[in-house]
């Protein structure tokens, strides 16, 4: 900015008369004043811009050196700070003194709206520096103009008012309009900013939910959407604008159940849950309708949430508790039919010993015997359901588990036609486990997979390590004949098999198996595709059994 200069306007001095030409010329001067502040006020944004280019058409035109602006902070202790917003005509090292300072409740209440302009002489100046800078230009007097509003004082505007071509205080009605009109930007300023804020926070907040959101005008048309949308569908120059049935379902209408074609219509929130339509998961899907001062709808928000694993689970939850009290029961029952059948056995093959009998009769006796074995057999692995052995937890390899499990099926696997393949990730850290108990589980689901492909097929058994999620995947996949989608949700159900011979038992220990261990068990199966087991493993090497 330049300094200010010397204009054709000549201002009265002190009493001596204004002729009515000039009277003329200086209001035309005043409207500029009030003209150019107009203009400064509109011409940015920023408060500090706006004061600065205020007081340079203010000093401009009334041809001073020398103005300063202080905002108003808060009460504190019964002081107001003061903080230099803009300035003009002081060297750097004025300028760096002269930033703040404090007043009392007391001084700041003499110079509220009643008294908004007041002359006083320079040795009224707080700082030492700037009393000796207007010394040194002759400045004896200063112009102080309250900056108001209604609510009071926001700020001050400080005018150094010198040479022979004085403001006098038959102008004080004109600095406080120019008061008032400072003030009032400065009010419209602080709620523009509040209102800035706001926006920026909720900007902020809107981006950073990690589920997808779209506003949707009242047309169907997509408003905008946050940044976990455009990840999810694509990016914001390509959806917003359409039709939101063309993005979130890629059809040509919305399907009968959308829950913002109901919000649309009724103006009442709507929840739905469910599958998704595009891809595999289980989500909710809320839409909220924005109403208008008169009622009317102008635009849906909606929100889809991720609900697979929280379902998964909550399903878990569900089955251990199942599997809890179905323990209880099969524990009691199995200890009443174990004595029994303990008699059973003992009486027949005391029989079998002691009578003489005939080849058809010895024939029936070894299939009562072996049967008793087979009921036994099954009442073993109830009880150990019902109670397991408790984990012996130490720092094992899981590579060297699976290999283990590998040589032992190879054995079984010569006579049928399954390509049985490792890829094993060698980072994959120690894990604290029950190396017996993780290598029945496995071998489990090799037995199962084994069963699933009669006619050969390849089985493949991996592990990887995610050390972002400080989790191992160990996984069992085949391509056998799958599993039915509607067994899938029962297949950890103790006692639940579609195999002639089993007890149906064996998913579920195993999954009780890998709970004991903070682990878990996950299935992706489809009819004729095959089956894959993932199992999860927390990688770290500390762990508290409970």
């Amino acid at each position: 900015m330049e300094m200010p200069r010397e204009s054709d306007v000549r201002l009265a001095k002190v009493g001596e008369p204004v002729p009515p030409d000039e009277q003329m010329i200086r209001r035309d001067k005043e409207l500029q004043i009030l003209i150019d502040i107009s203009a400064a006020l509109h011409s940015s944004p920023k408060l500090d811009e706006v004061l600065q280019e205020a007081l340079m058409a203010i000093l401009r035109t009334l041809r001073l050196k020398m103005g300063a602006v202080y905002l108003m902070g808060g009460s504190d202790a019964g002081r107001h700070e003061l903080r230099l917003a803009a300035h003009h005509g002081f060297s750097s090292t004025v300028a760096s003194d002269i930033q703040r300072f404090s007043v009392s409740d007391e001084w700041v209440g003499r110079f509220d709206s009643h008294e908004p302009v007041v002359w006083f002489p320079r040795e009224g100046i707080f700082f030492p520096t700037l009393r000796k800078r207007m010394e040194e230009e002759h400045i004896e007097e200063i112009i102080r103009i309250s900056l108001f509003t209604r609510k009071g004082v926001l700020g001050l505007l400080y005018l150094a008012n010198h040479g022979v071509l004085q403001v006098r205080p038959d102008r004080k009605a004109f600095l406080a309009t120019i008061g008032h009109q400072i003030g009032v930007a400065i009010e419209n300023a602080g709620l523009f900013e509040s209102v800035q804020r706001a926006k920026t926070e909720l900007e902020i907040s809107f981006d950073a939910i990690q589920h997808s959101i779209f506003l949707i005008d009242h047309r169907s048309r997509i408003l905008r959407i946050n940044r976990t949308s455009e990840a999810v569908y694509g990016g914001m120059g390509r959806l917003i604008g359409r039709h939101y049935w063309e993005v979130l379902y890629q059809r040509d209408e919305p399907p009968p159940d959308c829950p913002i074609a109901e919000c649309l219509h009724s103006k009442r929130p709507v929840q739905r849950e469910g599958p998704h339509p595009l891809w595999d998961g289980y989500y909710r899907y809320y839409a909220f309708p924005v109403l208008n001062l008169s009622g009317q709808l102008e635009r849906v928000v909606y929100y889809e949430k991720d609900e697979t694993e929280a379902r998964k689970l909550e399903q878990r939850l569900q089955q251990s508790e199942r599997l809890k009290a179905l323990g209880t029961l099969a524990a009691g029952i199995a200890h009443e039919i174990r004595n029994p059948l303990a008699t059973i056995n003992f009486n027949a093959q005391l029989l079998q010993r002691e009578l003489s009998l005939e080849p058809t009769q010895q024939e029936m006796f070894h299939d009562l015997i072996g049967e008793v074995k087979k009921i036994d057999a099954i009442v073993r692995q109830v009880l150990s359901f019902a109670r397991p052995r408790e984990p012996q937890f130490l720092p094992e390899n899981l590579n060297a588990i699976v290999r283990n499990c590998y040589q032992l099926a190879r054995v079984h696997l010569r006579k049928t036609r399954i390509e049985f393949t490792l890829d094993l990730d060698e980072k994959v850290p120690p894990l604290v486990m029950d190396q017996d108990q993780i290598t029945q589980v496995l071998m489990n689901l090799v037995i199962n997979a084994v069963e699933a492909m009669p006619n050969g097929g390849t089985l493949r058994v991996s592990t990887r390590w995610f050390p972002d999620m400080a989790s191992v995947v160990l996984e069992v996949r085949d391509s056998g004949e799958g599993i039915l989608p509607e067994d899938q949700d029962r297949i950890f159900d103790p006692f639940f098999t579609r195999k002639t011979e089993g007890t149906g038992l064996g998913l579920s220990i195993s999954r009780q198996i890998l709970e004991r261990h903070g682990a878990h068990i996950e299935v992706e199966s489809r009819a004729d595709s095959g089956t894959a087991f993932r199992l999860t493993f927390p990688s770290r090497l500390s762990r508290v059994l409970l």
